[in-house]
């Protein structure tokens, strides 16, 4: 496959023109997008549920054989819990269900099969030191130890067959951009071959200028690139380096290498693709494990907010019906993950010919717009409900930085013209509620000051996440949330 790249500092033709000429050149066959952290997930479940179904299959063929009752004794039960307890325990020591090496077969028998098998040395250890040996059927805990790592084996091994044809097929982890800033991009075939098939190029680009980074912002949220991959000569490394503020606002994890073949040089504190020196220039704020984990934090919360407040939100919709004609949710445009723009949902609070779609006006008290309802919604936040569904749909989540709507002004000013790093806000998804929010930074934007607060909170919580972080957020919103002078 020969590598082509295309050229946006030609004249006359806009980016968009050049990109449809030579959309797809130099670029990988993509198919379907798998995720790590699904299999990772799935590897999980799937060899606890090994260890539970050979324990039980066991027990009813040797009762059937014996004419006793098949079902578990309660020692077996107990050993069963120890051994999917204990093994995730030593699973998490060797870094078992690590993503960056769930799908390599050379894990299974390095990490996968130590795990196991120290996890039944354990349970014999504790039953010789504890004199509990005599308890347990010889017959059964070493049928059940074979037969268990035989099915997770086994279990792995297809599916790895299954993920490996899948990967021949076109199927990929991470979609990449290749990038050449001066010279051309690095070949497609080389990053997929150096990152063992993981990634797929959706598209080989080549700048001759370093502000056309910027313009390449769109098609990276666009076609949800995961990772770039910069080439520069090293002369121009840190020109690259000095300018990649023009991608800060993504959650695009960012590589920068050197295009000189001579420059085969092992760096202190840089990692190596292939022989070459990687700089990772950017990185995602959350990541791995822990993206996948606030991801189920939010399914699993507002989920059960809905079904928990939904008589709530049946009677909101009919006060809102019966105050005033018009719809009962409101709709309006919000700048999202990756300054992607999505639908944010709200109960409505204002008369229907007063609604402001784009947010020209911001609310303020007493504001003549609202309705009794709305006037009653806005105080205790019930409004924002309806983005439990937001979250749902993945647009937003439980916790982060609350998204401005897109014409909102202060001081008469653009937000992104008064801060200069406010784009960074969407690095992660917005969120119902923030650590601006609990700090009592609510209601309207009127000076630069307050929107400067706002920024260095939610720049202060994408730095510092954790899952407690989220979890005190949470708490603090709820002890507020009925009395919250800055909600009007």
């Amino acid at each position: 496959m020969s590598q082509s790249s295309f050229e946006f500092g030609s004249a006359g033709a806009s980016m968009e023109e050049r990109s449809e000429t030579s959309c797809g050149a130099g670029a990988d066959k993509l198919g379907e997008r798998l995720s790590l952290h699904n299999i990772a997930a799935f590897f999980v479940v799937a060899d606890g549920a090994a260890l539970v179904f050979a324990g039980v299959l066991l027990e009813a063929g040797i009762g059937k054989y014996r004419n006793t009752d098949p079902y578990l004794s309660d020692w077996q039960f107990w050993a069963i819990s120890f051994a999917i307890c204990g093994h995730f325990l030593f699973a998490r020591i060797l870094n078992v269900y690590s993503t960056k090496t769930i799908y390599l077969g050379a894990q299974v028998i390095s990490r996968l099969l130590p795990s196991l098998l120290m996890t039944f040395m354990v349970m014999v250890l504790v039953a010789i030191a504890t004199k509990t040996a005599g308890n347990y059927s010889p017959i059964w805990f070493f049928s059940w130890l074979l037969s268990s790592i035989t099915l997770v084996l086994l279990g792995r091994a297809a599916a790895l067959l299954k993920i490996r044809r899948a990967i021949e097929a076109g199927a990929y982890f991470y979609k990449a951009l290749s990038i050449g800033i001066f010279c051309d991009p690095l070949h497609p075939k080389e990053i997929q071959r150096q990152t063992n098939n993981e990634t797929r190029i959706a598209e080989s680009v080549r700048l001759e200028s370093i502000n056309e980074l910027a313009l390449l912002a769109d098609k990276i949220v666009r076609d949800e690139i995961d990772h770039v991959y910069i080439f520069a000569l090293w002369v121009d490394i840190p020109t690259v380096l000095r300018n990649l503020s023009l991608l800060r606002h993504l959650s695009t994890r960012v590589f920068v290498l050197p295009g000189d073949r001579t420059a085969h040089l092992k760096v202190a504190g840089l990692s190596l693709m292939g022989d070459r020196p990687m700089i990772c220039a950017i990185e995602e704020p959350i990541h791995g494990w822990w993206l996948w984990l606030k991801r189920m934090e939010d399914i699993v919360l507002a989920g059960a907010a809905v079904v928990t407040l939904s008589p709530l939100l049946a009677l909101v919709a009919l006060a809102i019906r019966l105050d005033s004609p018009g719809s009962i949710i409101f709709r309006q445009d919000r700048m999202g993950f990756n300054g992607k723009i999505f639908k944010l949902w709200k109960f409505r609070s204002m008369f229907l010919e007063a609604t402001d779609l784009h947010a020209k006006v911001q609310t303020s008290r007493r504001d003549p717009r609202t309705t009794r309802v709305g006037r009653f919604i806005r105080r205790t936040s019930i409004d924002e409900l309806p983005q439990l569904f937001n979250v749902l749909q993945g647009t937003m989540s439980i916790v982060g930085p609350r998204p401005h709507a897109l014409s909102t002004r202060a001081e008469g000013r653009n937000l992104e013209e008064l801060v200069d790093y406010y784009a960074v806000r969407h690095r992660v998804r917005p969120g119902m509620t923030g650590w601006a929010q609990i700090h009592g930074l609510r209601g309207e934007l009127d000076s630069i000051e307050k929107l400067q607060n706002r920024v260095d909170y939610d720049i202060d919580y994408i730095d510092n996440w954790s899952l407690w972080l989220d979890i005190k957020i949470i708490f603090n919103t709820m002890l507020i949330v009925f009395h919250d002078p800055n909600a009007y």
